[in-house]
């Protein structure tokens, strides 16, 4: 039987506590600025919790990250690009929703899968990505959340996209991709 632990009740109430604590921060604002986030205010996610900067197009690294994305890739991932913990095509199909949350600002919401194999269970984890102003008011920074409630197994554990969920701020309806043998467009905007 495949067991789905991303899609676990605690997985979800993870991420949805991340959220709420950003859209509290945007005290009316399309975006929360960086130095508005606090650790204290989302303290019971933080093991799953991570900021990102946007460096290039297409290209954001942690600056800092919590244990369990370090448990998953057995290492201090800080300074690394996000994509370092993708397999090779979801490296291709991370660029377009990572560049959403910078540019439209836009949520995004990913259902990740790293496969079974030698001393490697199946994980599937729930990834979400919620845009951030740095100090100039540009957003070029992300709050994200990781969770897996799976044993971890041998490391590094890289993920594939499954399912991604693009939400442009201020849009009632999100863009969805899943994954055929590629990430594909399933509803488009308004």
């Amino acid at each position: 039987m495949r067991q789905t632990h991303s899609r676990s009740p605690a997985g979800h109430s993870i991420i949805a506590q991340v959220e709420a604590y950003w859209s509290d921060q945007r005290n009316g604002a399309a975006v929360p600025a960086r130095s508005d986030i606090n650790p204290r205010g989302i303290e019971a996610a933080l093991s799953h919790a991570f900021i990102l900067e946007r460096v290039a197009p297409g290209i954001a690294r942690f600056r800092l990250a919590g244990g369990h994305l370090c448990d998953l890739m057995g290492m201090d991932v800080r300074g690394m690009p996000i994509t370092t913990m993708m397999d090779t095509d979801a490296r291709v199909g991370l660029v377009t929703p990572l560049e959403a949350v910078f540019k439209k600002p836009a949520i995004a919401k990913f259902s990740l899968l790293s496969p079974r194999s030698i001393a490697r269970p199946a994980i599937n984890a729930t990834m979400a990505l919620f845009p951030l102003t740095d100090s100039q008011g540009d957003v070029t920074r992300a709050l994200g959340c990781l969770v897996s409630e799976t044993r971890i197994g041998r490391t590094p554990r890289r993920f594939a996209l499954e399912d991604v969920q693009v939400n442009e701020i201020g849009k009632p309806r999100p863009q969805v991709y899943t994954n055929g043998a590629h990430l594909r467009l399933v509803s488009s905007r308004d």
